[in-house]
């Protein structure tokens, strides 16, 4: 987490208009390092066992991580701006009906699509910054050699294991679209936007079983309330103004991209709070997502103070989000907590 700004701000050192491609190659090069941890993190949870604090921080770092690259890619206009606004309105309205589904004790199980969802966001947008590096031709090439990778290991594991590995079988297909993508089209921006809508695709089906199947699971555990609404109208309202306000003002991007940071944080907490009855008041939390949003859509409306209401918006989210952090610390820091979780499961 603490890595992922200055990853961002490799990216704004942008190749296209400096000339310069060292940024964006040290900007892959530690997305590539920040991205690995991940695993380090899954083997120390399994080998020590995990915690609270680290089961809530472990998908919040891969939401975050995605949004530092995929807002400042599309701000400076390399991601066509409406599929990434609808990539993250999925992300917040999962993570609105997840706190749904924790304050009225019911179970959201994570589907693998979920996890593919998050794979191919990762892979997606790593192989853009190559390509745009390289050259599409060069890509095609590249990505045909590390497609023989998967081949060999996946006849290695069943021939030599008798085991058949399902993620590995699922990155073919993927890895072998994205050759196509980049061989058939005439110019890398084509290829890049159409890759984007692919991977926007991807993120909306993966969030379907759980959209779909929350109305008649809220509505068989009392209907909905005031503040799934509130929350609802967040998750829509963050993304969506967030962007419009990196793309339609001059305000400066670090304002949305703290506030679409701190907003994906305090979901996930907000998730774990709903868990044990402490979620913050609907008023509280309504005054400072939509109270946030109604001033980023200020500086897109009154340009010439753009700047000062995105820092105030910025000022409102995050000092909102720390409060909430503060108030929630005996919950996500007592690992009691956790045994208590295991044992019921």
């Amino acid at each position: 987490l603490l890595a992922m700004p200055v990853m961002t701000y490799l990216i704004y050192q942008d190749p296209f208009t400096s000339g310069s491609k060292t940024s964006w190659w040290a900007a892959i090069i530690l997305g590539t390092i920040i991205a690995c941890t991940d695993f380090v993190d899954g083997l120390l949870a399994r080998k020590y066992g995990p915690t609270v604090f680290g089961g809530m921080l472990d998908p919040l770092a891969d939401k975050i991580f995605v949004a530092l690259l995929y807002l400042p890619m599309m701000d400076i206009g390399f991601f066509p701006t409406w599929a990434v606004g609808l990539l993250f309105i999925r992300e917040f309205l999962v993570t609105s009906i997840r706190s749904a589904y924790e304050w009225r004790g019911l179970q959201l199980k994570t589907s693998y699509f979920g996890k593919v969802k998050t794979w191919v966001q990762m892979q997606g947008i790593i192989t853009f910054f190559i390509a745009a590096l390289i050259g599409p031709h060069d890509i095609v090439i590249a990505l045909l050699v590390v497609t023989v990778f998967p081949v060999i290991g996946l006849a290695y594991l069943w021939f030599a294991k008798g085991k058949f590995h399902r993620s590995l079988a699922m990155s073919l297909p993927f890895m072998l679209a994205t050759v196509a993508l980049f061989a058939v089209p005439d110019s890398l921006q084509t290829s890049v936007e159409i890759g984007v809508y692919f991977i926007c695709v991807v993120t909306w089906l993966s969030g379907l079983d759980y959209l779909l199947g929350a109305i008649p699971a809220l509505h068989k555990a009392g209907g909905f309330h005031r503040a799934d609404l509130i929350r609802v109208l967040a998750a829509i309202s963050i993304p969506v103004c967030a962007t419009l306000a990196l793309v339609y003002s001059s305000a400066p991007a670090a304002p949305m991209l703290l506030i679409v940071a701190g907003e994906l944080a305090v979901g996930g907490l907000d998730n774990l709070l709903s868990r044990h009855k402490a979620s913050s008041s609907t008023w509280s939390f309504g005054a400072r997502a939509l109270g946030s949003s109604a001033l980023l859509v200020a500086a897109v409306l009154v340009d010439s103070q753009a700047a000062t209401l995105a820092w105030i918006a910025m000022g409102i989210s995050l000092v909102g989000v720390a409060h909430e952090f503060w108030r929630g610390k005996d919950h996500y820091l007592d690992d009691s907590k956790l045994d208590e979780q295991l044992t019921e499961a």
